[in-house]
C-alpha cells in the first residue's frame, strides 16, 4: 500500500540546471555588452572599489586628500 503512493520519478535536475545556465548566460551577456553596457558596469565597480579603498585606507596621504576634499566641499564657490 505504501509503494502505491510513491512517485516513480521526480525531475530534480531540470530547474537547478536551467537556473544555472540562465544566470551564466545573463552574466556573460552583460560581460560582452549584449544585454547592457558592460563598460558602465565596470566603471561603477571601479568607482565603488576606489571609494572603499580611499574611505577605509590607513594611508596618511589619502586621509590628507580626503580632508582637503571635504574642505573644498564646504568652502563657498
Amino acid at each position: 500500500m505504501a509503494k502505491d503512493d510513491l512517485v516513480p520519478y521526480v525531475n530534480t535536475w531540470f530547474w537547478p540546471s536551467f537556473t544555472l545556465v540562465g544566470a551564466s548566460s545573463l552574466c556573460f551577456g552583460v560581460y560582452i555588452g549584449k544585454i547592457t553596457n558592460s563598460h558602465e558596469w565596470k566603471e561603477i565597480f571601479l568607482d565603488y572599489c576606489h571609494h572603499k579603498r580611499t574611505t577605509h585606507s590607513p594611508n596618511p596621504l589619502d586621509k590628507i586628500a580626503r580632508g582637503v576634499m571635504s574642505l573644498l566641499k564646504i568652502a563657498p564657490k
